[in-house]
C-alpha cells in the first residue's frame, strides 16, 4: 500500500447522508453544530445535525436555491434563489423562511461581513454585486462588475469583497467603504470558487477551465502563486488555521487536499459523485462535500499528520498535529524531548511547540497512562539567518517582487515592511520571495523576516516618490558625445539607466537630485529625449539635449 492509498484510506468516513436533488452549496454553522445544504433540482435546504450526520429537516425555499451563507451570530442563514431572483432568510432557530428578499437578479454566490450588518450577492443575470442590509432585509447598493459575477468573499477584516468572473475571465476587487471596484485581476480560465486565508492575505480561486489553484497576494492584488494538476476544480475551502487547503475536483470526482505550508498537495481523495462545494467545521476536524451527481453530501475528516514538519534547532515553532483518538494525549514528544508545551484542541487536533533539539526525529503521543502512537516526523533546521534582499528601494505602489536571502527561512510565517506584514509567496531554505506592499509616504523602512520561533531585521528598504527632471546644463551638445551634462529633478538617488536619444549614457549619481551624465553618440543632429529610470519609476523630459 502506498502512501497515498493510505492518506486516503485515513480521509474518508463511512458518513454519506442522501439529501435533495442536484445539491450545489454547503455552509457550516459558527458551533459547528449544524450544516445546511442547498438543492438546486428540489428548491429546498437539507440541515445536518453534525453530531449524527443525519438530515434533522428540510426546508422549503424558492426555486433554484445556490449560495448559501450564515451570519456570524449563527442567527439566520441566507439563500440565493436563483430560480426567482431572491434571497431568503432562515431563521436557523426554527429552521423556517422569515424573510423574502427582492431587488437580485439571477443571484448565485453570496457572503456575509463579518460584523453581519451586510450580505454581498453575485447578480449573475444583472452583472453585478447586490448589497443587501440585515437590519432591513432590503439590498441598498449595487455594484456594476464584469459579465459573468459567481462567487465571492470576503476578507476577514470585511474591507474587500473578491469576485470570480466567468465571462471575462476575472476576478474584481470591491471595496466595501464605498462599494466600488477598486482592481481587476486578468488571466483566470473561468473563475469559479473563492475563499480568503484566515488572516486575510491570500485569496484561493479556482480556475475551473484551467485545472488550477490561483494565489491572490490581497496587498498587491496579483496572482502570486499557483497549484496545477487539479482536474476541473470547482469548490475551495481554507482551514482555519489556515493549514490546508481542499478543492472539489469535478474533472475526476475527487478531493484535493493542499498543505499551504509546504506548498504541495498532500492527496487527492476518490469516490466522490461531481462534487462542487466544500465546508469545514470550526475545529478543521470534518469536510463536508457536496455531490451534485447523486443527491448526497459526503464527509471526510482531516488527514492525520504534523502541520509544519519543519522548524528551528532552536526550537519555539508551533505545530498542528491532526488525527483521531487524541483527546485523552497525556504527552507529545519530539524524539527523546518532550514538547516544550502541547494543549489538546479536540479528539482530533493538538498544539504543540517543539522543543530545542539538533536531528530529525519521529513525534509520538501518549494516549493515557500507557499508549504511545507516533503521528508523523519534524525536521530540524539551521536556525535562521538573514543576509540581504535583493532590492533596497521601490515605487511607492509596491508590487515589485523581492526576494531575501539567507539560510533556515523555510519555516519564515511573514516579512513585513515597516508595520506592514506579508506572506512570502515562495518558500525555501535560503530564500524567501514576497511581493513588496505599498506605501503611505516615501522614506526607509525596516524589512524584519519573522520565522516560527524568532523575528529580526536586517536590511532597509527605501519607497521612492516617481522621480522627476527639472532641467538638463547644458542643453546641447556634438553628436560626437562626450559631453558632461548635469540632470538635476527629484527622486534620482536610485537611477538605475540615463539615456539619451534612446541611447544608454554613462552616468553616476551624486545625490538624490542631481544626476551627472556624459552624453554617448547621436545618430542624427536635433533634439533628443531624456530619459531617467528609477526603481521607483521613469521621468522623461522631451527634446531636453540638442545634439548639434
Amino acid at each position: 500500500m502506498n502512501a497515498v492509498t493510505e492518506a486516503t484510506e485515513q480521509l474518508l468516513l463511512p458518513d454519506v447522508i442522501q439529501v435533495g436533488s442536484s445539491p450545489i452549496y454547503a455552509a457550516v454553522s459558527p458551533n459547528g453544530q449544524r450544516v445546511y445544504v442547498t438543492n438546486f433540482g428540489s428548491g429546498s435546504v437539507s440541515v445536518i445535525d453534525a453530531a449524527t450526520n443525519t438530515v434533522l429537516t428540510t426546508i422549503a425555499v424558492p426555486a433554484g436555491p445556490w449560495g448559501i451563507a450564515i451570519a456570524p451570530d449563527g442567527l439566520h442563514a441566507y439563500v440565493a434563489a436563483f430560480g426567482n431572483s431572491h434571497v431568503v432568510v432562515i431563521d436557523t432557530a426554527t429552521n423556517t423562511v422569515t424573510q423574502d428578499i427582492t431587488g437580485l437578479n439571477k443571484p448565485l454566490g453570496l457572503a456575509v461581513t463579518p460584523d453581519g450588518s451586510r450580505v454581498y450577492v453575485a447578480s449573475q443575470g444583472g452583472n453585478r454585486v447586490d448589497v443587501i442590509s440585515t437590519a432591513i432585509n432590503t439590498v441598498t447598493a449595487s455594484v456594476p462588475v464584469g459579465i459573468g459575477p459567481r462567487n465571492l468573499a470576503i476578507t476577514p477584516d470585511g474591507t474587500e469583497v473578491y469576485v470570480t468572473e466567468e465571462g471575462t475571465n476575472t476576478v474584481r476587487v470591491i471595496d466595501t467603504a464605498t462599494n466600488t471596484v477598486t482592481a481587476v485581476l486578468t488571466g483566470l480560465t473561468f473563475p469559479r470558487g473563492v475563499t480568503v486565508s484566515p488572516d486575510g492575505q491570500r485569496v484561493y480561486v479556482t480556475d475551473y477551465g484551467g485545472d488550477r489553484l490561483d494565489v491572490i497576494d490581497t496587498s498587491s492584488h496579483a496572482v502570486v502563486d499557483t497549484y496545477t494538476g487539479l482536474s476541473i476544480p470547482f469548490g475551495v475551502a481554507v482551514t482555519s488555521d489556515g493549514l490546508l487547503a481542499y478543492v472539489a475536483c469535478d474533472g475526476n470526482d475527487s478531493v484535493a487536499v493542499l498543505d499551504l505550508i509546504a506548498r504541495k498537495t498532500l492527496t487527492r481523495v476518490p469516490g466522490f459523485h461531481a462534487p462542487y462545494w466544500l465546508a469545514i467545521t470550526p475545529d478543521n476536524s470534518e469536510i463536508y462535500v457536496t455531490n451534485n451527481g447523486n443527491e448526497t453530501v459526503q464527509v471526510i475528516n482531516a488527514p492525520a499528520g504534523v502541520y509544519p514538519n519543519v522548524g528551528p534547532m532552536s526550537g519555539g515553532a508551533p505545530v498542528t498535529i491532526t488525527g483521531e483518538g487524541l483527546g485523552n494525549t497525556t504527552a507529545v514528544r519530539f524524539g527523546c524531548l518532550p514538547a516544550a508545551s502541547f494543549r489538546v484542541i479536540n479528539d482530533h487536533q493538538i498544539r504543540a511547540v517543539s522543543p530545542l533539539f539538533v536531528s530529525d526525529v519521529k513525534i509520538d503521543v501518549t494516549l493515557g497512562q500507557n499508549t504511545t502512537r507516533t503521528v508523523g516526523r519534524f525536521y530540524y533546521l539551521q536556525d535562521s539567518v538573514m543576509t540581504g534582499i535583493s532590492r533596497t528601494s521601490g515605487p511607492l505602489s509596491g508590487g515589485d517582487t523581492l526576494t531575501v536571502t539567507g539560510r533556515g527561512l523555510i519555516t519564515t510565517t511573514e516579512v513585513r515592511f515597516g508595520n506592514v506584514s506579508v506572506t512570502p509567496s515562495t518558500l525555501l531554505d535560503d530564500r524567501v520571495t514576497v511581493t513588496v506592499p505599498p506605501a503611505q509616504a516615501p522614506g526607509p523602512v525596516p524589512v524584519t523576516v519573522v520565522t516560527q520561533s524568532n523575528a529580526y531585521g536586517r536590511a532597509v528598504y527605501t519607497y521612492m516618490n516617481p522621480p522627476g527632471i527639472s532641467s538638463v546644463t547644458p542643453a546641447s551638445g556634438p553628436t560626437s558625445g562626450g559631453t558632461p551634462v548635469s540632470i538635476e529633478g527629484t527622486a534620482l538617488g536610485f537611477t538605475q539607466t540615463v539615456t539619451i536619444g534612446g541611447t544608454q549614457a554613462d552616468f553616476g549619481i551624486i545625490s538624490a537630485t542631481r544626476v551627472a551624465v556624459v552624453t554617448p553618440p547621436a545618430a542624427a543632429p536635433g533634439p533628443a529625449d531624456v530619459v531617467v529610470t528609477t526603481t521607483s519609476g521613469t521621468a522623461t523630459a522631451p527634446g531636453a539635449f540638442l545634439s548639434t
